[in-house]
């Protein structure tokens, strides 16, 4: 069982698979280190035997990146679980030092009693890990506020198969180019993180979610951009596409007692079903958080948008974390739904929205299939903003089918993204799905460069080397 966990990520084909219990392969064992020494006694014993291994956090890669690759040399799963908890805490700097393996909880645990947070949630923050965040770019739900992992990463710890590199924290640098950047996002390719400083600060006392009702998705976009332009200290602000926004009002807001009142309200205001979603928030002191909200909700008003108050942004705080849990739901009930993402310039994010509907509808339409695609936008910047699509299509008895016609959509979008400029992934990660289009964004010599680090650091190939820089198609693996 415990090889059987340690086999497959979170993606849509390992959950298909998974359900059905075949085209699994599985590590031929699973190791959890306790400390540095250990993680470098087994990348050592790796080296000398020809025996790949895959750093573990918390399972929760939807790009392959912790998948097992088939191949013909024996395979270790390295669980971090072990790696875990506070180890140092700087209150007046702000600086906490956790092992790698330390998880989303723990970490807000571990703050709390200080008065401290880090203020990073990923939708799989109950599960995804230290080491995971920093190896796979990880956003927050509340970057707009508190940063990518990327900003809050001020030193960190790497054991590769070539030794030790440790990068001290430090608040400022120009000592040379920026190596912990190097080492963030590098996927388990360049060793493994064992230990991160981070950047915390004081536990907010209010944190509110509120939301509104756009006209149009580009008077939605219009008020985003706005707000983030203008730098209004919101922590996050997500605008969900009218399909999408309809699927909200549908299993949240219509179907409250106020469902009525509020169709009546919207009437009124002429906002009808081209209407979009928009739920901003903040927090700090009380006062902050007033002040905050009023100056985004004066820019909504401009835009004639309808407020809605704080209610449906109490929901989607209680709601968060379970959402990935639907998609079991889902394929319980006959329905594949998977979802992919991307960030691109806010002159470019109406093509690309375009691009990708038209590109994924034409993929399954061969197949006979019909998909309904959902949109919102969120982690804006001041120059542009992420996108996240999620569709849906009927299921087949056939799980290796489903995971075919899923490939196919996924391919469409993928070049789709390519053809109009936009990134692979905002904060997905590359691994292994995404790594045969990673040469298309950064170019031949940058894709070189990624293989020459990798090749100093990992001479023998052993870590992860499915991911990132590997041109093999492995969607249907």
């Amino acid at each position: 069982m415990d090889r059987l966990f340690h086999a497959r990520g979170q993606g849509l084909p390992d959950v298909l698979r998974l359900r059905a219990g075949g085209g699994l392969v599985l590590p031929d064992a699973v190791c959890r280190p306790g400390d540095a020494g250990e993680v470098a006694a087994l990348l050592e014993r790796c080296s000398l035997d020809g025996i790949r291994m895959i750093p573990w956090g918390g399972g929760t890669s939807v790009t392959g990146g912790v998948n097992i690759p088939s191949g013909p040399e024996p395979v270790v799963s390295a669980d971090l679980s072990e790696l875990a908890g506070l180890v140092d805490l700087d209150v007046r700097s702000g600086l906490a030092t956790f092992d790698a393996g330390t998880t989303g909880p723990q970490v807000e645990a571990a703050l709390e009693p200080h008065g401290l947070t880090l203020g990073h949630f990923p939708q799989s923050w109950e599960l995804s890990t230290v080491g995971g965040w920093i190896a796979t770019r990880s956003s927050g739900q509340e970057s707009m506020g508190y940063g990518r992992i990327d900003d809050l990463v001020a030193g960190l710890e790497l054991v590769s198969p070539a030794g030790r590199l440790a990068l001290q924290a430090t608040p400022g640098t120009a000592a040379g180019p920026e190596l912990r950047r190097l080492v963030t996002g590098s996927e388990g390719r360049f060793g493994v993180i064992t230990r991160a400083t981070l950047r915390v600060r004081p536990r907010p006392e209010a944190r509110v979610v509120t939301a509104a009702l756009l006209r149009s998705w580009n008077d939605g976009l219009e008020v985003v951009r706005e707000l983030v332009q203008a730098g209004v200290p919101l922590t996050m602000a997500r605008l969900s596409d009218a399909a999408e926004t309809q699927v909200a009002m549908a299993i949240g807001l219509a179907s409250s007692r106020l469902g009525g009142v509020l169709r009546r309200y919207l009437d009124l205001r002429r906002i009808g079903e081209e209407a979009c979603l928009l739920l901003f928030g903040t927090d700090g002191e009380p006062w902050t958080v007033r002040s905050t909200l009023s100056c985004a909700r004066s820019v909504i008003r401009r835009h004639r948008g309808a407020i809605l108050g704080a209610s449906p942004g109490r929901k989607w705080l209680a709601d968060r974390f379970r959402h990935p849990y639907l998609r079991d739901a889902l394929l319980d009930r006959g329905f594949v739904t998977d979802t992919f993402e991307t960030a691109a310039t806010w002159s470019q994010v109406d093509e690309v929205r375009a691009t990708v509907s038209t590109a994924v509808d034409a993929a399954l339409d061969q197949f006979g299939e019909k998909t309904i695609l959902l949109c919102h936008v969120s982690h804006p910047y001041r120059d542009g903003t992420s996108l996240y699509f999620t569709f849906f299509f009927r299921s087949v008895a056939d799980p290796e089918e489903n995971i075919s016609r899923w490939a196919t959509a996924k391919r469409a979008a993928t070049e789709a993204l390519v053809a109009s400029g936009a990134t692979l992934s905002h904060h997905h990660g590359v691994g292994s799905w995404h790594a045969p289009w990673l040469e298309a964004e950064i170019g031949p010599l940058g894709r070189d460069i990624l293989s020459i680090v990798a090749g100093r650091l990992d001479p023998r190939q052993i870590l992860n080397p499915h991911v990132l820089t590997d041109p093999t198609d492995r969607l249907e693996e």
